[in-house]
């Protein structure tokens, strides 16, 4: 019964759709008010935008996406504050095409095959928030292509066909927050590109040619908090990679196909940092410990979560900086080498989720054995006197330093033995001599002298 109850109401309400949406080929639903309606046109094999119902109705929305839609006309007066039309097969965005539509505040032309941008295409579009021009093959922006959209707060350009940005572009977007510039094949950014976005919170690069990191366009950026950096061709972060990026919040560089090392300091100007993402990185195999401090001269850090996972991993210096503080530290799928310098291990907590696929992979005893469960004696640490007591940090730095008063210990043992060595050898010489000396103290000499026939020998 109440199957057939859900059924009949589905029916009534598609019945009100079909009408609202007038002589259309879509689905209508009720958007704010009595007369505004919401129209979802996607996949519906349109060639063309389709006709409006007539007033008193008012389209606040139209979901056009994944149609075969090759040409734009300019679209008549309406309240549309939603348009989308991705996965079409729109080439060219002629002037004024939006002129009529000055409410809109999100279009989505995500996916089509524009080449060109000209400044009158966005004519008319004041209170547009969103453009999305994401997958396109855009290989021309006229320096004012956006001044028409000042009030812009996220723009998506990534995928597109140009590999140089223009800083003119963004000069007129005072209110731009979020910028997406991923997979444009970008090696550089002008050095002044992000001065004109003074409220730009989220920034994307991912997917470029960046061979180092842009510091000074990226200074520019006064108020970034978060910025995606993934799969980038950089081999090595210095400390002047993010030299004077104190507001950044978020830093991702995952996936980065040539990473190997991450040096002392890489991060000590981010002052603000929290969530730094080094996940899955093939190459890497050296991260400093003091590349997390705030400032050279300041053993803190800011970091609440750090993903060092499927890196390549066999060991993570000490270097006296606090690990255990991070509260998420994902190590997991990397390679490690169970010895005594893991030893701080033992003194983090970590959640059960981070646990798997946190194994040893060397020395052959202790390969695949989580590292978390390990011992002192499996790590051949030399264990703290249980009367003095520590951290494991203590215990771990009372370790190395027995392991050198050892091996000192032993070169001063093998030094005595050779100087022993040398002083018997000087001893045997010098007893040898007195014996002969002795033989000669007291020693009775015979001279055979010339005397007279029957004369006796003369003792001398």
């Amino acid at each position: 019964m109440l199957l057939r109850l859900l059924l009949l109401v589905l029916s009534i309400g598609a019945a009100i759709s079909e009408d609202m949406c007038g002589p259309s080929d879509c689905l209508c639903t009720p958007a704010d008010g009595d007369n505004n309606v919401f129209m979802h046109c996607a996949n519906r094999s349109l060639t063309e935008i389709p006709e409006f119902p007539p007033e008193p109705k008012a389209v606040l929305g139209l979901e056009a996406g994944h149609n075969s839609i090759s040409k734009l006309t300019v679209f008549r007066r309406a309240p549309l504050k939603l348009l989308d039309l991705h996965y079409n097969r729109i080439g060219s965005l002629p002037a004024g095409v939006f002129s009529e539509l000055n409410s809109l505040e999100v279009l989505d032309l995500s996916h089509n095959n524009i080449m060109e941008l000209q400044p009158e295409c966005f004519q008319g579009l004041e209170k547009l928030i969103v453009l999305n021009l994401t997958e396109n093959f855009v290989e021309t922006i006229q320096p004012k292509t956006f001044h028409e959209i000042p009030l812009l707060k996220q723009l998506s350009l990534a995928g597109n066909s140009f590999k140089i940005i223009d800083s003119q572009w963004f000069s007129n977007l005072k209110h731009m927050e979020h910028l997406d510039l991923r997979l444009l094949a970008l090696s550089s950014l002008p050095e002044d590109v992000f001065h004109f976005l003074p409220v730009l919170t989220l920034l994307e690069l991912s997917g470029n040619d960046f061979e180092d990191v842009p510091t000074e366009a990226l200074r520019g950026a006064k108020s970034l908090k978060i910025l995606h950096m993934e799969q980038n061709p950089i081999a090595t972060l210095t400390w002047k990679s993010f030299e004077g990026m104190t507001s950044i919040e978020e830093l991702h560089l995952s996936s980065m196909p040539h990473l190997m090392s991450i040096e002392d300091n890489a991060f000590s100007s981010m002052s603000a940092l929290r969530i730094l993402d080094l996940a899955n990185n093939p190459l890497l195999t050296r991260v400093s410990g003091n590349a997390f401090y705030v400032s050279p001269n300041n053993e803190s850090t800011t970091l609440a979560e750090v993903y060092l996972a499927y890196a390549n991993l066999s060991s993570l210096p000490f270097a006296g900086f606090d690990w255990c503080s991070i509260h998420v530290l994902d190590l997991r799928g990397n390679p490690w080498h169970c010895d005594c310098s893991l030893d701080w291990i033992r003194g983090c907590q970590f959640p059960p989720e981070l646990t798997d696929h946190f194994l040893c992979n060397e020395p052959p005893e202790l390969s695949g054995l989580p590292v978390i469960q390990l011992t002192q004696a499996d790590l051949r640490c030399i264990q703290l006197s249980p009367a003095r007591g520590g951290s494991p940090e203590d215990e771990h730095h009372h370790g190395h330093m027995s392991l050198r008063l050892l091996v000192v210990t032993a070169g001063l043992v093998i030094l005595l033995m050779v100087l022993g060595v040398v002083l018997v050898g000087f001893r045997r010489r010098d007893i040898r001599d007195w014996i002969q000396n002795r033989k000669r103290v007291g020693a009775v000499y015979y001279v055979k002298a010339q005397t007279e026939p029957g004369s006796r020998r003369v003792q001398v």
